[in-house]
């Protein structure tokens, strides 16, 4: 950092105000930037100044539920101001101790001082004192400067993630007939699913089982009862209870599958259930390393919101 009255420090050293600012500015120009890459991305309303209802609320639950460690996750100080952050989480699962990088973001008048690539330093080394099995980030797929940064941090691309919308027509939509003769389906809490052999670990944090506080699992077993399939997804409700939005996170098939695209277009159409215009249906940092499950959402009128990529250090 090129600035003396620049310091590191650590979030457990803001206020609650603090932190949400923090989080809200050091985001700025995030979603316009992703725009420009991807067209299809859903831009937020425009930050007015004026305090949202609920969203300090909303902050502190998600940093519970992802993990998101104050005393470890970095912030920069210009003199007691915070103006940029790197939030670590930390969370021990299936015998395994995972760090995740939970966003970097800098106030838009302090980019270009180094300040990112200072408070990444001192992330890294935060990571390596927790001993973790493995280190997780997501970056859009464009951004190769961060890109650049995170592999000189020790991270590697792992995966190429994606996030769709379904463009409102329900004229190609998942086939709910397929398999139905030879495939029983079990809807269960993601935990479900953490067990099975061909579960996909390596993930977008929030996609992973553990992370689905409000999530729902389908697994699909054939007819000798061996599980071949899963499905992980959100289902939000409204006030009134009715449905108003289904994010899928994974959509898995054993290797072993001999009709592998039968089980996902079944795995699909139970996921997201019967088209309804006023539901909104999406896929969130959804892995592309099964090309058929892309094609399909293409198919059914999805279109690309954004990209990104895993990445991993281990």
């Amino acid at each position: 950092m090129d600035n003396n009255e620049l310091r590191l420090g650590r979030l457990h050293q803001c206020t609650f105000e603090q932190a949400l600012e923090l989080k809200k500015r050091g985001f700025e120009g995030y979603h316009a930037e992703m725009a420009i890459h991807y067209p299809g991305f859903a831009r937020p309303p425009a930050p007015t100044g004026v305090p949202v209802p609920g969203e300090l609320d909303r902050m502190l639950d998600g940093f519970g539920t992802e993990g998101i460690r104050p005393e470890l996750s970095v912030v920069c100080f210009a003199g007691d101001k915070p103006v940029g952050f790197v939030f670590i989480a930390v969370k021990q699962t299936g015998g395994k101790k995972l760090v995740w990088n939970g966003g970097t973001g800098v106030f838009p008048e302090y980019r270009g001082k180094g300040i990112a690539k200072a408070m990444m330093l001192e992330a890294g080394k935060v990571i390596r004192e927790q001993e973790a099995d493995c280190a997780f980030l997501e970056v859009v797929a464009k951004n190769e400067h961060a890109i650049r940064a995170y592999q000189k941090g020790g991270f590697e691309i792992a995966d190429r993630l994606i996030g769709m919308t379904h463009t409102g027509t329900g004229t190609a939509f998942f086939d709910r007939t397929v398999g139905l003769d030879d495939i029983r389906l079990v809807h269960g809490a993601p935990t479900a699913v953490s067990k099975l052999p061909f579960y996909r670990s390596e993930a977008a944090w929030w996609c992973m089982w553990h992370n689905m506080k409000t999530g729902q699992s389908v697994t699909a077993f054939d007819p000798e009862g061996k599980e071949i399939g899963y499905a992980l997804f959100n289902r939000a409700y409204g006030a009134d209870g009715e449905l108003k939005s289904v994010v899928l996170k994974q959509c898995e098939v054993s290797a072993a599958c001999v009709d592998r695209e039968v089980v996902f277009r079944l795995l699909l159409s139970e996921a997201y259930g019967s088209f309804d215009p006023a539901v909104t249906y999406k896929t969130a940092d959804l892995s592309m390393s099964n090309p058929e499950v892309v094609r399909m959402h293409e198919a059914a009128g999805f279109i690309t919101n954004y990209e990104q990529y895993l990445m991993m250090m281990k």
